[in-house]
């Protein structure tokens, strides 16, 4: 009975440990304000004014970052809570479409697919109903030519601005959302990063953004002997 009793309480204080070693399953790891990821070997510069949330090893989504510091719209003066905090997802995946293709079949209403979904858990602004397109650009990361793409979602709210929820004001503003998108020529590996923010700040935030972009460093590709 007593070694029954042992052997049950090793067995207890080996459990945390277990479940500390799957937390810590990563998708990677920062190093100062460098990102490198474990599976896919990219590295990423984070400016300083965003929070860095890692994700698991296992999932497709690989980082998610939202920033410290951001202004709240003249309109939520009085309810600040219900400001968008800026938020940008990292998706990688493997995948022989080219990313102009690959974007459009995400702006598509028509096209479905289950990766599709998948990317859509997370890329909140092409969940809005009304999207307005405000440009597709090149643009050079890690060397490689990828895109951006820009849009426009307006919105009203009901909103409470008292704290026993008594009053209420209807506000009218909108998102701003972005899509980089890149994968280098002859490889399967595919990176798209989501941003989406309050519109009356997208601008400097997506120059934020796309510096973090730009920083971005593709894995060695080994040489053929």
């Amino acid at each position: 009975m007593r070694n029954f009793i042992l052997l049950a309480l090793l067995l207890l204080l080996a459990v945390p440990g277990v479940d500390a070693r799957k937390r810590k399953d990563k998708a990677g790891k920062m190093d100062g304000a460098v990102y490198q990821d474990k599976k896919y070997g990219f590295k990423l510069t984070v400016h300083e004014n965003w929070k860095v949330r890692i994700q698991k090893n296992k999932s497709r989504f690989r980082l998610t970052l939202t920033q410290k510091k951001y202004g709240t719209p003249a309109h939520f003066q009085k309810a600040e809570d219900y400001t968008e905090v800026p938020r940008v997802v990292i998706f990688v995946d493997t995948c022989s479409m080219g990313i102009f293709p690959f974007v459009d079949s995400l702006l598509s209403n028509e096209y479905k697919s289950d990766r599709k979904k998948e990317i859509l858990k997370e890329f909140e602004f092409l969940n809005k109903p009304e999207v307005i397109p405000k440009g597709r650009n090149r643009i050079e990361v890690g060397g490689v030519s990828g895109l951006v793409w820009q849009g426009q979602s307006k919105y009203t709210k009901e909103i409470q601005t008292s704290a026993s929820g008594v009053g209420g004001e209807r506000v009218y503003g909108s998102y701003g959302g972005a899509i980089f998108a890149a994968k280098r020529k002859n490889e399967s590996m595919r990176v798209l990063v989501h941003l989406m923010c309050e519109w009356e700040y997208f601008a400097p935030i997506l120059k934020e953004v796309s510096t973090m972009v730009t920083s971005f460093q593709w894995p060695e590709v080994e040489e053929e002997s």
